[in-house]
């Protein structure tokens, strides 16, 4: 996966569930507004900017939608805005994000992206543990690696890690748009969640 990925915008709409799109298998990626979640998408297509950023953080309501390789469609929901935010406002998107869990048809799994420099957010920690009861299957990225050495990077995924013990929780993956670390790691556990779904189609056909 280390060539230019075919991907194009399909459309963004503010409830995911009225937007006309091919029935591939979805990956939704969660995260605070800041956390640089349009760089990690475009980084892990190789393209600098299909993805949309907003020119005001925490403002846009909107699911953006982008087809993959013509197999899978990524999903980039509105971002739960900033740390001091208020909790009506987190309320709302936990509710946004849950309906969609519990509609979508074609989820096949969850990235959920953290700033590595500070430790996880109440609704991070929260999410985590709602996907994990839910059986929802998640990967969880650890954002802006570069921005820390070799030794503030292991602390930092120790400390998660002992936030997120609870059964059912998934992988944790350090990542970087800037260097492209933990691009092919991310991408194997997307591939992997892809592959399973294929053999759960098979059993379901017979």
């Amino acid at each position: 996966m280390g060539e230019r990925i075919a991907a194009r915008f399909i459309g963004g709409i503010p409830d995911p569930l009225k937007l006309k799109r091919n029935p591939l298998p979805e990956v939704i990626f969660l995260g605070r507004s800041n956390v640089g979640k349009s760089s990690l998408i475009n980084t892990l297509l190789n393209q600098k900017n299909l993805a949309r950023t907003s020119s005001t953080p925490g403002k846009t309501r909107q699911f953006f939608f982008y087809e993959v390789d013509n197999r899978l469609l990524f999903v980039d929901p509105p971002g739960y805005g900033y740390a001091k935010v208020a909790q009506a406002e987190r309320d709302n998107w936990v509710r946004e994000m849950e309906r969609y869990f519990r509609k979508s048809e074609t989820l096949i799994g969850v990235v959920l992206i953290m700033d590595i420099r500070h430790a996880p957010m109440a609704i991070d920690t929260e999410m985590a543990e709602w996907l994990a009861e839910s059986q929802i299957p998640a990967v969880y990225v650890l954002n802006k690696a570069d921005k820390l050495n070799r030794n503030q990077r292991n602390q930092a995924l120790a400390r998660v890690a002992g936030e997120l013990t609870f059964p059912h929780a998934g992988d944790i993956i350090p990542f970087s748009a800037q260097n492209q670390d933990g691009r092919k790691e991310l991408w194997a556990v997307l591939n992997g969640w892809m592959e399973e779904e294929k053999q759960r189609q098979k059993i379901l056909v017979k």
